[in-house]
C-alpha cells in the first residue's frame, strides 16, 4: 500500500513535466532465490495451483510488463500499479 501511495503521489507531483510514474507487482517469480526456499517444489506447486494460468511466473514476465510500462503505448499510463502475478490474486 505504501509503495502505491508513493506511486499516485509521485505521478501527481512529476506529471506536470511529462513524467510518467509506474509501478510492477509481481507474484511468485521462478528464480534463483525463489529456487533457494527449502520448500520450492512446494510453493512452485501451489503457485501453479492458484494461478489462472496454471504456472509460476518466469522473470520474462515481468521483464515485459516493465517493458510496456516504458513504452509509447502506455504514454496514458500513470500512477498506477500493474499487478503481474498469473492471476493468483483473484483465484484464492
Amino acid at each position: 500500500a505504501g509503495v502505491e501511495a508513493m506511486v499516485r503521489y509521485a505521478a501527481t507531483e512529476l506529471g506536470v513535466d511529462g513524467i510518467r510514474v509506474n509501478a510492477v507487482s509481481g507474484g511468485p517469480i521462478e528464480t534463483d532465490a525463489l529456487r533457494a526456499f527449502t520448500n520450492y517444489e512446494e510453493v512452485a506447486q501451489k503457485t501453479a495451483e492458484l494461478s489462472a494460468l496454471g504456472r509460476i511466473g518466469q522473470p520474462e514476465d515481468l521483464a515485459g510488463a516493465c517493458y510496456f510500462l516504458c513504452a509509447g503505448e502506455s504514454s496514458w499510463i500513470t500512477g498506477t500499479t500493474l499487478i503481474v502475478d498469473g492471476g493468483t490474486t483473484f483465484k484464492k
